[in-house]
């Protein structure tokens, strides 16, 4: 976003889709990942669509909380 103003969990769709792609490359980048994208799992599409799809966020939040649940 080139800002300096921290977004919160209630602004996320205010991110730029572009600026997701970015960081999420960066990040793919940075753990020396082959790719973003393997065996039907797509880390770019999951990260879009958590700061962008509210309903999905809280299905991912819901299934992140089962996990920790169970570990």
């Amino acid at each position: 976003m080139g800002q300096s103003r921290l977004i919160h969990s209630n602004e996320f769709h205010l991110i730029n889709k572009d600026e997701i792609r970015k960081a999420t490359g960066k990040l793919v980048e940075s753990l020396g990942l082959a790719a973003g994208s393997t065996d039907g799992f797509d880390i770019y599409k999951v990260v879009e669509t958590y700061f962008t799809d509210l309903d999905k966020r809280q299905e991912i939040n819901a299934l992140l909380e089962r996990v920790g649940e169970a570990e």
